[in-house]
Protein backbone atom coordinates (compact mmCIF):
# COMPACT_ATOMS: atom_id res chain seq x y z
CA UNK A 1 0.00 0.00 0.00
CA UNK A 2 1.30 3.44 -0.81
CA UNK A 3 -0.04 6.96 -0.73
CA UNK A 4 1.19 10.51 -0.28
CA UNK A 5 1.75 11.71 3.26
CA UNK A 6 -0.77 14.45 4.04
CA UNK A 7 0.54 18.00 3.58
CA UNK A 8 3.90 16.70 2.36
CA UNK A 9 5.18 15.73 -1.07
CA UNK A 10 6.56 12.49 0.34
CA UNK A 11 5.30 9.09 -0.73
CA UNK A 12 4.48 6.52 1.93
CA UNK A 13 5.19 2.92 0.98
CA UNK A 14 4.51 0.22 3.56
CA UNK A 15 6.48 -3.03 3.31
CA UNK A 16 5.33 -6.54 4.28
CA UNK A 17 8.05 -9.18 4.66
CA UNK A 18 8.23 -12.88 5.52
CA UNK A 19 10.70 -14.01 8.18
CA UNK A 20 13.89 -15.50 6.62
CA UNK A 21 12.88 -14.53 3.08
CA UNK A 22 15.14 -12.39 0.94
CA UNK A 23 13.53 -9.06 0.13
CA UNK A 24 14.57 -8.92 -3.52
CA UNK A 25 13.98 -5.24 -3.44
CA UNK A 26 12.36 -2.26 -5.03
CA UNK A 27 13.58 0.26 -7.52
CA UNK A 28 13.19 4.04 -7.48
CA UNK A 29 13.61 6.69 -10.13
CA UNK A 30 14.95 9.87 -8.54
CA UNK A 31 13.97 13.11 -10.28
CA UNK A 32 14.50 16.81 -9.68
CA UNK A 33 11.69 19.36 -9.44
CA UNK A 34 11.42 19.55 -13.24
CA UNK A 35 11.03 15.78 -13.61
CA UNK A 36 14.54 15.24 -14.97
CA UNK A 37 16.36 12.15 -13.62
CA UNK A 38 18.99 13.07 -11.05
CA UNK A 39 22.58 12.33 -11.99
CA UNK A 40 23.66 9.94 -9.23
CA UNK A 41 27.37 10.73 -9.52
CA UNK A 42 27.21 13.19 -6.62
CA UNK A 43 24.27 11.65 -4.75
CA UNK A 44 24.50 9.81 -1.43
CA UNK A 45 21.47 7.63 -0.60
CA UNK A 46 20.61 5.93 2.69
CA UNK A 47 17.62 3.81 3.71
CA UNK A 48 17.17 2.47 7.22
CA UNK A 49 14.60 0.52 9.24
CA UNK A 50 13.98 1.84 12.78
CA UNK A 51 12.31 0.35 15.82
CA UNK A 52 10.06 2.88 17.53
CA UNK A 53 9.38 2.73 21.26
CA UNK A 54 8.11 5.13 23.88
CA UNK A 55 11.75 6.02 24.58
CA UNK A 56 12.54 6.95 20.99
CA UNK A 57 13.84 5.13 17.91
CA UNK A 58 16.73 2.75 17.25
CA UNK A 59 18.21 1.78 13.87
CA UNK A 60 17.78 -1.96 13.24
CA UNK A 61 19.35 -2.41 9.81
CA UNK A 62 20.13 -0.47 6.65
CA UNK A 63 18.90 -1.43 3.20
CA UNK A 64 21.53 -2.46 0.69
CA UNK A 65 21.57 0.23 -2.00
CA UNK A 66 22.75 -0.10 -5.59
CA UNK A 67 23.03 2.77 -8.05
CA UNK A 68 21.97 1.44 -11.45
CA UNK A 69 24.03 2.38 -14.47
CA UNK A 70 24.04 4.66 -16.30
CA UNK A 71 23.99 6.99 -13.30
CA UNK A 72 22.39 9.72 -15.40
CA UNK A 73 19.15 7.69 -15.40
CA UNK A 74 18.68 8.36 -11.69
CA UNK A 75 17.66 4.83 -10.70
CA UNK A 76 18.53 3.05 -7.45
CA UNK A 77 17.61 -0.38 -6.06
CA UNK A 78 17.08 -1.34 -2.40
CA UNK A 79 17.09 -4.86 -1.01
CA UNK A 80 17.49 -6.93 2.19
CA UNK A 81 19.19 -10.26 2.81
CA UNK A 82 17.54 -13.10 4.71
CA UNK A 83 19.76 -12.32 7.71
CA UNK A 84 18.41 -8.78 7.71
CA UNK A 85 14.79 -9.91 7.64
CA UNK A 86 15.57 -12.07 10.68
CA UNK A 87 16.84 -8.95 12.45
CA UNK A 88 13.58 -7.22 11.59
CA UNK A 89 11.54 -10.20 12.73
CA UNK A 90 13.32 -10.15 16.10
CA UNK A 91 12.58 -6.43 16.46
CA UNK A 92 8.99 -6.58 15.20
CA UNK A 93 6.18 -6.52 17.77
CA UNK A 94 3.59 -8.82 16.20
CA UNK A 95 0.99 -8.03 18.87
CA UNK A 96 0.52 -4.58 17.31
CA UNK A 97 -0.55 -5.97 13.94
CA UNK A 98 -3.89 -7.62 13.33
CA UNK A 99 -4.34 -10.46 10.83
CA UNK A 100 -0.69 -10.63 9.83
CA UNK A 101 -0.82 -12.90 6.78
CA UNK A 102 -4.08 -11.40 5.57
CA UNK A 103 -2.28 -8.28 4.43
CA UNK A 104 -1.25 -10.16 1.28
CA UNK A 105 -4.83 -10.60 0.12
CA UNK A 106 -6.71 -7.99 -1.97
CA UNK A 107 -9.07 -7.11 0.87
CA UNK A 108 -6.14 -5.47 2.61
CA UNK A 109 -5.95 -2.94 -0.22
CA UNK A 110 -9.66 -2.19 -0.52
CA UNK A 111 -9.33 1.43 0.53
CA UNK A 112 -6.29 3.09 -1.05
CA UNK A 113 -7.73 6.52 -0.25
CA UNK A 114 -7.85 5.98 3.51
CA UNK A 115 -6.11 8.71 5.50
CA UNK A 116 -4.46 6.09 7.73
CA UNK A 117 -2.19 3.20 6.81
CA UNK A 118 -3.19 -0.45 7.21
CA UNK A 119 0.19 -0.93 8.92
CA UNK A 120 -0.08 2.09 11.17
CA UNK A 121 0.33 0.03 14.36
CA UNK A 122 3.71 -1.42 13.35
CA UNK A 123 6.62 -0.57 15.62
CA UNK A 124 9.02 -0.66 12.64
CA UNK A 125 9.44 2.31 10.30
CA UNK A 126 11.69 2.90 7.32
CA UNK A 127 12.75 5.81 5.19
CA UNK A 128 14.84 6.60 2.11
CA UNK A 129 16.84 9.82 2.15
CA UNK A 130 19.24 11.36 -0.34
CA UNK A 131 21.82 14.12 -0.22
CA UNK A 132 22.64 15.97 -3.44
CA UNK A 133 24.87 18.94 -4.38
CA UNK A 134 22.33 21.71 -4.73
CA UNK A 135 23.29 25.36 -5.25
CA UNK A 136 26.75 26.39 -6.44
CA UNK A 137 28.51 29.74 -6.34
CA UNK A 138 31.91 30.79 -7.65
CA UNK A 139 34.74 31.18 -5.17
CA UNK A 140 37.01 34.24 -5.32
CA UNK A 141 39.50 33.95 -2.47
CA UNK A 142 40.25 32.43 0.90
CA UNK A 143 42.10 33.88 3.87
CA UNK A 144 42.72 31.84 7.01
CA UNK A 145 39.64 29.69 6.39
CA UNK A 146 37.39 32.65 5.48
CA UNK A 147 36.00 32.18 1.96
CA UNK A 148 34.63 34.87 -0.33
CA UNK A 149 32.15 34.09 -3.13
CA UNK A 150 31.28 36.05 -6.24
CA UNK A 151 27.54 36.14 -5.54
CA UNK A 152 25.33 35.60 -2.50
CA UNK A 153 25.79 32.01 -1.36
CA UNK A 154 22.72 31.71 0.87
CA UNK A 155 24.44 29.32 3.27
CA UNK A 156 23.32 28.73 6.84
CA UNK A 157 25.53 27.73 9.75
CA UNK A 158 24.03 24.22 9.80
CA UNK A 159 24.54 23.57 6.05
CA UNK A 160 26.92 20.91 4.79
CA UNK A 161 29.00 22.09 1.85
CA UNK A 162 31.61 20.77 -0.57
CA UNK A 163 34.24 22.47 -2.72
CA UNK A 164 34.85 21.54 -6.35
CA UNK A 165 37.50 22.59 -8.85
CA UNK A 166 39.39 24.94 -6.55
CA UNK A 167 43.17 25.35 -6.72
CA UNK A 168 43.31 23.91 -3.19
CA UNK A 169 43.01 20.29 -4.27
CA UNK A 170 43.10 19.05 -0.68
CA UNK A 171 39.65 20.48 0.06
CA UNK A 172 37.90 19.46 -3.18
CA UNK A 173 35.05 16.97 -2.86
CA UNK A 174 35.95 13.43 -3.83
CA UNK A 175 32.86 11.56 -2.72
CA UNK A 176 33.93 10.86 0.86
CA UNK A 177 32.74 12.36 4.12
CA UNK A 178 36.25 13.70 4.74
CA UNK A 179 35.57 16.37 2.13
CA UNK A 180 32.22 17.52 3.50
CA UNK A 181 32.34 20.63 5.69
CA UNK A 182 29.85 22.06 8.19
CA UNK A 183 29.73 24.46 11.17
CA UNK A 184 29.98 27.60 9.03
CA UNK A 185 30.57 30.84 10.95
CA UNK A 186 30.76 34.59 10.27
CA UNK A 187 28.26 34.25 7.43
CA UNK A 188 27.77 37.37 5.28
CA UNK A 189 25.09 38.05 2.68
CA UNK A 190 26.35 41.45 1.55
CA UNK A 191 29.41 42.00 -0.70
CA UNK A 192 31.86 40.47 -0.18
CA UNK A 193 29.76 37.37 0.42
CA UNK A 194 31.70 35.30 2.91
CA UNK A 195 31.72 32.42 5.37
CA UNK A 196 34.34 30.88 7.64
CA UNK A 197 35.16 27.25 8.38
CA UNK A 198 37.38 27.04 11.44
CA UNK A 199 38.73 23.60 10.55
CA UNK A 200 40.15 25.10 7.34
CA UNK A 201 41.88 28.01 9.06
CA UNK A 202 45.15 27.06 7.38
CA UNK A 203 43.73 27.64 3.89
CA UNK A 204 44.81 30.99 2.41
CA UNK A 205 44.62 31.57 -1.34
CA UNK A 206 44.05 34.90 -3.07
CA UNK A 207 42.75 33.16 -6.21
CA UNK A 208 41.24 29.91 -4.99
CA UNK A 209 38.72 29.64 -7.86
CA UNK A 210 36.30 26.76 -8.35
CA UNK A 211 32.83 26.39 -6.84
CA UNK A 212 31.21 25.60 -3.53
CA UNK A 213 27.99 23.55 -3.29
CA UNK A 214 25.41 23.24 -0.54
CA UNK A 215 24.38 19.62 0.05
CA UNK A 216 20.60 19.34 0.04
CA UNK A 217 18.96 16.56 2.02
CA UNK A 218 15.57 15.17 0.99
CA UNK A 219 13.34 12.45 2.37
CA UNK A 220 12.09 10.50 -0.65
CA UNK A 221 9.92 7.79 0.93
CA UNK A 222 8.70 6.88 4.42
CA UNK A 223 6.70 3.89 5.56
CA UNK A 224 5.98 1.14 8.03
CA UNK A 225 7.26 -2.44 8.06
CA UNK A 226 5.62 -5.68 9.19
CA UNK A 227 7.21 -9.13 9.31
CA UNK A 228 5.08 -12.27 8.99
CA UNK A 229 6.03 -15.77 10.06
CA UNK A 230 6.23 -18.23 7.18
CA UNK A 231 3.28 -20.61 6.93
CA UNK A 232 5.24 -23.58 5.60
CA UNK A 233 8.15 -24.84 7.68
CA UNK A 234 9.63 -27.25 5.11
CA UNK A 235 13.21 -26.10 5.66
CA UNK A 236 15.25 -26.67 8.80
Amino acid sequence: MSYVVASKEIAQIDIALFDRDFFDGMQFLLQDSSGTPINLDGVVACATVYKVTSAGSTAITAFNIEKLEPYTNGQIRLWLTSQQTVLLSDAYDSTQQKAGSAVFFPTAYSSQADSSSFYEHSNLRWDLRIETPDVSVDLISASAGSFVTQTSHGFAASDRIVFSGSTESSINYNGTSARIYSSLTNISYVPPYGFTISSLSGITNAAIGGNVYRLKQDTVVVGNVIVNSTLSNCFP
